[in-house]
């Protein structure tokens, strides 16, 4: 995604710095994904958000040629997405080393829930992932009907700013696998 991200944009807009932008952010977020090193992964996403957000409040400071809205809303969207399903795939890795070399029954059950509970999260996770495109979707069109006056220019920040968080806490809201305590018969 980072190449994506990346040279949307104007070369002038990264100071001429896009393919050592892209490699850095590749780097950082494969050591985190196979490192299993959530730190790093959410890193590299957070980079990548940081950097979208940059590069279209600078595109818009330089009156430089902008990349269509409705590209900025989907890369926002499947940036977060992809954080968000590389930090349920990081904890399923980690509960599921847990069970490694165990093959009782109580164990085999836990495996199967872990699994459900993986595949449920990605499913909601993509589930909400597509709700908040449309909610942009509709908020670009009505957007393109309304005009925003300078004096206005704070109300509309402040109103797009708490779209924008109410999205990101909708998305990324943390879900980890149930930890009961297990009775045994």
């Amino acid at each position: 995604m980072a190449p994506w991200i990346v040279f949307a944009f104007p070369s002038q807009i990264c100071l001429g710095l896009g393919t050592l932008i892209v490699i850095v952010i590749i780097i950082v977020g494969l050591v985190g994904t196979f490192a299993k090193k959530q730190v790093h992964a959410t890193l590299a996403s957070v980079t990548l958000l940081a950097f979208l957000v940059a590069g279209k409040a600078r595109v818009d400071l330089t009156s430089a040629p902008s990349p269509d809205t409705l590209v900025l809303f989907l890369q926002f969207v499947a940036v977060i997405f992809f954080m968000e399903a590389s930090r349920v795939i990081l904890s399923f890795d980690k509960e599921r080393s847990e069970l490694a070399g165990k093959t009782d029954g109580m164990s085999q059950a836990i495996r199967e829930r872990l699994s459900m509970w993986v595949k449920g999260q990605l499913s909601r996770q993509a589930r909400l992932t597509i709700g908040a495109l449309g909610l942009s979707l509709v908020l670009l069109v009505l957007g393109g009907f309304t005009s925003v006056s300078i004096n206005q220019l704070a109300f509309s920040a402040v109103l797009v700013l708490l779209v924008v968080g109410a999205l990101v806490f909708l998305i990324t809201q943390r879900r980890e696998p149930e930890t009961r305590p297990v009775t045994l018969p």
